[in-house]
């Protein structure tokens, strides 16, 4: 029985590609067609490679308030384990916890940092894309094409040459 749904699913996913390579035969046959390669166009943003370089500076700062944060919660719990023997249990308790509490504080600062900075390059990213994409439209326009696609990772199987227009966006983009 399962096999009978891996091939219903199966055919039912040809026949989508299909009617939609079919669709794109018969209807746009003679309209003007290209396709964008978005990794491509990602890695060879200035905006976006700034954007990542900046993105990592400010982490390997957080990086290294952590570690300082970190390093001196080390030789607090050193200090506390050579102490212990002199500790009446009341101490050790008291130690104990706040040596939990700074831990965990130090653990909610790094997470919190960490989530600061990954938010604030994916909204510097969105404006970056939101510009690209209007970019991309206008040309689009100019150009005379009916439709653009954007692929990732070479999903696109084939294409005429001509067809990719990467190069000419990414061009246009970093200018």
């Amino acid at each position: 029985m399962k096999d009978m749904n891996k091939l219903i699913v199966l055919m039912g996913a040809i026949a989508g590609v299909s009617i939609i390579g079919l669709f794109m035969v018969f209807f746009l046959k003679n309209e003007k067609m290209a396709y964008i390669d978005t990794s491509k166009l990602m890695e060879k943003s200035k905006e976006i490679q700034a954007v990542r370089k900046q993105n990592e500076l400010e982490a390997q700062k957080v990086k290294a308030n952590s570690d300082t944060l970190m390093a001196e919660f080390q030789e607090e719990l050193k200090r506390y384990e050579q102490g212990l023997s002199r500790m009446t249990s009341k101490e050790k308790q008291l130690s104990t916890q706040l040596l939990e509490t700074k831990r965990n504080q130090i653990i909610q600062y790094q997470q919190a940092t960490q989530q600061k900075v990954q938010q604030e390059e994916q909204q510097k990213t969105q404006a970056i894309l939101v510009n690209i994409n209007k970019y991309i439209s206008d040309y689009g326009k100019s150009k005379g094409y009916k439709i653009i696609f954007a692929t990732t990772n070479g999903n696109i199987a084939y294409a005429e040459q001509g067809m990719d227009i990467t190069e000419e966006i990414i061009n246009g983009i970093n200018k």
